[in-house]
């Protein structure tokens, strides 16, 4: 019997098409990790009886100079 050999195009066809299906595949696993372990929003309002520690201040009042903040930045590293 006379086997023709494969064809080279179909081979390469097949072989594309898995590539693209496991890369999107992958990439939608990716986003699904990424989904479940991004933090919960560590700015929303607290719920139950959990109270909100640190307040912003105004930015417009001037209590601490800017040479004093640059100091307490430098010395804590905040």
């Amino acid at each position: 019997m006379n086997e023709q050999p494969p064809n080279k195009w179909w081979e390469r066809l097949q072989f594309t098409l898995l590539f693209i299906v496991l890369t999107v595949l992958v990439h939608h696993l990716y986003g699904w990790m990424q989904s479940v372990l991004t933090p919960i929003d560590p700015y929303r309002v607290p719920e139950g009886r959990a109270a909100k520690v640190f307040q912003a201040g105004d930015p417009d009042a001037r209590s601490v100079s800017p040479g004093d903040r640059l100091k307490l930045f430098y010395w804590l590293g905040e």
